[in-house]
C-alpha cells in the first residue's frame, strides 16, 4: 500500500476572486481548486507549502488526513469574534506533539489548529473518507462561545497522554448541550476517533442549557440612530460574518445572564466516570442481547417442527447449498434446544441423522465444523 495524503481547504466567510483562486490554483499541480474550495490528494510526494500560510491567506478552514494515521482540522477565526481566552482553556499540548489543540495568534485572525496522530497508522485511505463541509459548522459554533468539540478534543487527548494530567486550575469547564450531538459534532468524533464512553461520561457531566437567549430586536433599538445605519451600511457593502459582530456589540449592551454552573473535571476523574459509562453500556448491551436471545427462542419454538422437515429436506436435495441451509437450521434447532433444557433430546436426533447419512463426508464435515 503507498502513501496516502489528503489536504482539504474551504473558504467559508466569502469566495476566492479569480486572482486568489489562480494563486491557489499554482500551488501544485495535484489541486482541485474552485471559489470556495481546494482538494490536494498526494501518493508519493507532498504539499510544497506551509498549510497554516495557506489557510491564512485564502480559506476558513483546513482538513487534512493521511494513511500513517495523522489527523488534522484548522480553523481561521477573526480576532475580533472569539473570545481567545475562552479556547485557550481548551489547549493542550504532549511532549511528542502528536495530540495537540493550539490557538496560534496571526495578522488579524486566530489559527485553531487540532492535530492528532495515531501510532497504529491509518490503513487504507480515499479522498471521500472525511468531508470538511461535515466539520465547518464548528466553526461558526466556537464563534458564538460553542466549546463542545474543543471539550470533547481535549478529553480525547487527556486520557490518551502519557504525562501528568493538568492541574485543576487548567482543566477547562463542561460546556453544556453535550448531550445533543449535532451532524458535525458526530463527525468530528468520527474523525478524530473519540471513545464513545468518554463521549458519554462528557454528556453525563454537562448542564443541560446556556444562559438565557438575548432579545437581540430589543437591543437594536437601544443603539444611537447613526450607529444603527452604519450597521445597515456594512450589511449592504456584504461585509462577512456581521452578523456575529452586531450580536457581540448588542450583548454588551445587555450582559447574557449567568448559565448554569460548569463542572470542571481532571483527567482522572474523567477516566472513571468513562470507566462508569463504559460497564453501564456493557450491561446495557448484554441485557438487550439476552432479550433478543429470547425473543429469538420463541420464535423457533413456533417453527420448531418445520425446521426438522426442512433439514430432512435440504440434505436430500445434495447440493452444497442445502448442506448448507440444513447445516444453519440444525444450529438453530441446537440452541433452542439449549435454551428449553431439551439438549439430550436434540443429541439424540443428531445421532439419528449422523447414522442416517454418515456416507455424505461433505455434509459430515459441515457438521463437524459447526460444533454439532
Amino acid at each position: 500500500m503507498g502513501e496516502f495524503q489528503c489536504y482539504k481547504f474551504k473558504s467559508i466567510d466569502r469566495p476566492l476572486n479569480e486572482s486568489e483562486r489562480r494563486e491557489v490554483d499554482g500551488l501544485s499541480s495535484r489541486g482541485q481548486v474552485t471559489s470556495h474550495s481546494a482538494t490536494f490528494i498526494y501518493h508519493y510526494s507532498d504539499f510544497r507549502h506551509n498549510p497554516e500560510t495557506v489557510l491564512e491567506k485564502y480559506f476558513d478552514a483546513m482538513l487534512y488526513f493521511s494513511n500513517w494515521g495523522m489527523k488534522r482540522l484548522m480553523f481561521r477565526l477573526p480576532a475580533e469574534l472569539i473570545n481567545a481566552k475562552e479556547v485557550a482553556r481548551y489547549c493542550h499540548g504532549d511532549e511528542y506533539g502528536s495530540r495537540s489543540i493550539e490557538l496560534k495568534r496571526r495578522s488579524g485572525c486566530y489559527l485553531l489548529d487540532i492535530e492528532f496522530s495515531d501510532e497504529e497508522g491509518g490503513g487504507w485511505m480515499e479522498e471521500e473518507d472525511y468531508e470538511l463541509d461535515d466539520l465547518a459548522p464548528l466553526r461558526d459554533n466556537i464563534l458564538n462561545g460553542d466549546y463542545r468539540a474543543l471539550y470533547l478534543a481535549w478529553a480525547h487527548f487527556s486520557q490518551l497522554s502519557e504525562e501528568e494530567g493538568p492541574s485543576e486550575s487548567d482543566v477547562p469547564p463542561v460546556p453544556p448541550n453535550l448531550r445533543h450531538l449535532t451532524a458535525a459534532l458526530k463527525a468530528f468524533i468520527d474523525f478524530f476517533e473519540i471513545d464513545e464512553d468518554l463521549v458519554a461520561a462528557a454528556q453525563s457531566a454537562s448542564p443541560a442549557s446556556r444562559a438565557s437567549e438575548v432579545d437581540y430586536e430589543k437591543l437594536l433599538l437601544l443603539l444611537p440612530e447613526k450607529e444603527r445605519s452604519e450597521w445597515l451600511s456594512r450589511l449592504l457593502r456584504g461585509e462577512p460574518r456581521l452578523e456575529l459582530l452586531l450580536k457581540k456589540r448588542l450583548e454588551k449592551l445587555s450582559p447574557r445572564q449567568a448559565g448554569p454552573a460548569q463542572p470542571e473535571l481532571s483527567p482522572a476523574e474523567l477516566r472513571k466516570l468513562s470507566v462508569e459509562k463504559e460497564q453501564e453500556r456493557k450491561a446495557r448491551e448484554k441485557a438487550e442481547a439476552q432479550a433478543s436471545h429470547v425473543k429469538r427462542m420463541k420464535e423457533l419454538a413456533g417453527q420448531e417442527a418445520d425446521l426438522w422437515k426442512g433439514v430432512v429436506y435440504n440434505i436430500e436435495r445434495k447440493t452444497g447449498t442445502s448442506y448448507d441451509l440444513a447445516t444453519e437450521s440444525l444450529k438453530d434447532l441446537k440452541a433452542l434446544a439449549a435454551f428449553q433444557g431439551k439438549e439430550a433430546a436434540f443429541q439424540a436426533k443428531m445421532e439419528e441423522l449422523r447414522q442416517q447419512y454418515a456416507r455424505r463426508g461433505a455434509l459430515i464435515k459441515r457438521w463437524e465444523e459447526a460444533g454439532l
